[in-house]
């Protein structure tokens, strides 16, 4: 079938929920009822085609079949009622044994006996779109050392760090708040890294249920469990490239020993399987909390810890680095510049310093957003972001924050109650109930120590 289509007309990709993400047509008469400069990236192949129906497209049919579909000649009616014949090759695109959406190539050979020389070369570099790698690969790291922005020493500092993780193997910990660009780094340490042809998967911990953890790191055997099937866990799916785990400390402690067995001699077993299969897998972790927190907190295996920590990387927040605020602010206008159809070359001075004196507890994250809120306030004819563009979103986001602390801050003297009673339980612990050795460690009369131990009911 292939063979047939010696050139083509038209690609369409969708994903599951019908969004085109990608489109392209490279014969004007193909698809006439869309005009060459109309954007439909992003909106639904139904509202983009109304003719189509969900019964009817082959697009959606593969996903639901899982299989190709090759069809020598279909009819298709446009929106003037014009009846056009085409030749289509449907497929389904799969990431990790998951169906993701679908690509269909379309030829038209309504008057294929007019045109029988106009063949259209198709160029490669078509498809080198950063976008598209990211929705339809999704096994591929797309930043890269460039992507990380900064005027700022210390991380100019651990840019240089992690170029030099990035040519070893060994095990990379990335800690930071949220927003700070932990994912990034990992992204660029993996594409700067002799692994950067191979697989680069991701999996967040803390945003899948216990139960499935283990079965989506290490796979599946079929009759393992009911409706088990013979399925490759994210380990085997990353072999040869690298494998980032996102907040790590909320991996399960039973499963954090089954990692570091993994760590430490390169074989994984699949859920209900006796086979043991040797995979060469890249890690890097990442936490929003200190890794030497986690550990005391009962959170991270200190031995784990000291395997997945080999490197360590501490992305400071954005108000410790304000200095790359104004870089910031100009790589985002750039950047959302070109999706949101504005051409704003400039900020005011009075923005820039609410900016600056604002302490982004969402970090570069935030700021971005505030960046693409503003905007979308401007109009299309101006050229510089004001202050009544960010207004509403900063003090939107002053509200926010003064309802956070409002409700973390508690009255000094509860605060210390809370220290003093956990400190005496803790030394009443440390000498299994010895309160006189308890009294010394704590440096206060036996008494007063009585005394405490009534007042906050500790036995």
């Amino acid at each position: 079938m292939l063979d047939q289509l010696k050139y083509i007309d038209g690609i369409t990709i969708i994903d599951t929920s019908g969004t085109i993400l990608f489109t392209i047509k490279f014969n004007p008469r193909f698809h006439t009822e869309i005009d060459e400069n109309e954007k439909i990236i992003g909106q639904n192949l139904f509202s983009a085609f109304p003719l189509l129906e969900e019964r009817t497209s082959t697009l959606f049919k593969v996903m639901k079949t899982g299989k190709p579909i090759f069809r020598a000649k279909q009819s298709i009616v446009d929106f003037r009622g014009t009846e056009k014949e085409t030749t289509n090759v449907s497929l389904p695109i799969k990431a990790h044994g998951k169906i993701i959406g679908s690509i269909e190539l379309s030829k038209d050979i309504s008057q294929a006996e007019h045109f029988p020389h106009s063949v259209i070369e198709i160029d490669s570099s078509s498809f080198d779109s950063k976008q598209l790698k990211t929705k339809i690969n999704p096994e591929r790291a797309v930043y890269s050392f460039e992507d990380i922005v900064t005027n700022d020493e210390v991380m100019t500092q651990l840019k240089e760090s992690a170029r030099k993780f990035a040519s070893g193997d060994s095990s990379v910990f990335l800690y930071g708040e949220t927003g700070t660009g932990k994912e990034l780094f990992a992204h660029a340490i993996h594409n700067e890294s002799k692994r950067s042809l191979k697989p680069y998967i991701t999996q967040n911990c803390a945003a899948l249920p216990e139960s499935l953890i283990e079965s989506i790191l290490f796979g599946t055997k079929r009759g393992s469990f009911t409706g088990a099937e013979d399925n490759p866990g994210l380990f085997e799916l990353a072999d040869g490239g690298t494998l980032f785990l996102d907040e790590i400390n909320s991996m399960p402690i039973h499963l954090q020993a089954k990692l570091l067995r993994v760590l430490e001699d390169g074989y994984i077993r699949r859920l209900g399987d006796t086979k043991l299969r040797k995979v060469d897998v890249r890690i890097i972790t990442a936490s929003n909390i200190h890794p030497a927190q986690c550990v005391r907190d009962g959170n991270l295996r200190q031995d784990l810890y000291y395997r997945l920590g080999v490197m360590t990387l501490a992305i400071p927040p954005l108000r410790e680095r304000k200095k790359d605020i104004p870089l910031l602010v100009d790589y985002f206008i750039s950047k959302l510049n070109k999706s949101h159809n504005k051409n704003i070359a400039h900020i005011s001075r009075n923005s820039l310093e609410v900016l600056l004196s604002y302490d982004w507890p969402g970090n570069v994250r935030e700021l971005e957003n505030v960046i693409e809120y503003a905007l979308n306030q401007a109009d299309s004819c101006e050229d510089t972001l004001q202050y009544i563009h960010l207004e509403q979103q900063i003090k939107h986001l002053l509200d926010v924050q003064q309802s956070f602390s409002s409700t973390k801050v508690k009255p000094l003297k509860d605060e210390i109650a809370n220290l003093e009673k956990a400190r005496i339980e803790q030394a009443i612990l440390l000498t299994r109930g010895n309160v006189s050795k308890a009294a010394r460690m704590l440096e206060i009369p036996r008494q007063t120590l009585q005394n405490k131990m009534n007042q906050y009911g500790i036995d």
